[in-house]
């Protein structure tokens, strides 16, 4: 049995799920073209946003409550919690299916008494959660580019958003690397799934919560949700460097844990 072979095995297991979050992700994204202000609506728009409480201002980003823009609205769909659901229930689900479910099916057994290593079963886990994760912030932005070919919005290119798609891949590469290490010292994938959903939550809590209450705002480098920000992607046209190599560090340094955690374990 080799990594082929057992991404083959991910693929009977998780396509249809996969197939339901890329119709959902880009037909979320195509709705946002069709809600957005037009260029006379902003300013009224902007009064409305003016009258919200605080709390939610910094939900929807407080650059875009200051500078209503299409492009702005546009870039709040990728960071919007139902587009952020779509990349976690994938990220959550092959992580923990893929090393914690097969043990706690018994299937594991199975599989480990053929010629593969533990590291292929890691390895194969993690080609299948960046095709998958790929393949969703392809569907974004896609989506985008579709509603944007239907409705012309002035300033605004579906180039444009490709760094959103981008950045949505790798933060959740990263949250994904996480959760195959939890996966990879689990028994359960019900344990597994706690633990990451856990883990997901309490890091967009803490952004949220640091960019609401100043005395924690120290904290808030230590939620992976602090290094996306598509707000300030749209305003300086590109991805910040430093955004990039702490999501890409988090991604390697977990993926080796995991492979280290799980070809030292018991099964």
């Amino acid at each position: 049995m080799s990594v082929p072979v057992l991404l083959t095995h991910h693929w009977r297991q998780h396509r249809l799920a996969l197939l339901w979050l890329i119709v959902a992700a880009a037909f979320f994204q195509w709705a946002i073209t069709r809600v957005v202000p037009s260029a006379d609506q902003t300013a009224f728009v902007r009064e409305i946003l003016t009258l919200v409480p605080p709390p939610v201002r910094v939900l929807l980003g407080e650059e875009l409550v200051a500078n209503v823009s299409a492009r702005g609205f546009l870039g709040f769909g990728y960071v919007h919690p139902f587009a952020l659901l779509m990349f976690a229930a994938w990220a959550v689900r092959v992580a923990a299916g893929a090393l914690a479910g097969e043990v706690g099916r018994g299937t594991m057994d199975l599989l480990a008494s053929r010629p593969v290593t533990r590291g292929a079963h890691v390895g194969a886990g993690a080609v299948a959660l960046g095709v998958g994760l790929a393949l969703i912030a392809a569907a974004e932005w896609a989506g985008t580019a579709w509603g944007l070919h239907s409705r012309v919005l002035e300033n605004v290119a579906p180039a444009d958003f490709v760094p959103l798609a981008a950045m949505s891949l790798l933060l959740f590469a990263a949250c994904g690397a996480v959760a195959l290490l939890v996966s990879a010292l689990s028994d359960e994938s019900g344990t597994a799934i706690s633990w990451c959903a856990g883990i997901l939550a309490g890091s967009y809590v803490l952004d949220y919560l640091a960019r609401v209450w100043s005395t924690i705002g120290f904290l808030r480098p230590l939620s992976l949700f602090r290094y996306f920000e598509p707000q300030r992607i749209l305003r300086e046209g590109g991805v910040a460097a430093s955004d990039a190599a702490v999501l890409g560090a988090v991604c390697a340094v977990a993926l080796l844990l995991a492979f280290a955690a799980f070809a030292r374990r018991d099964i």
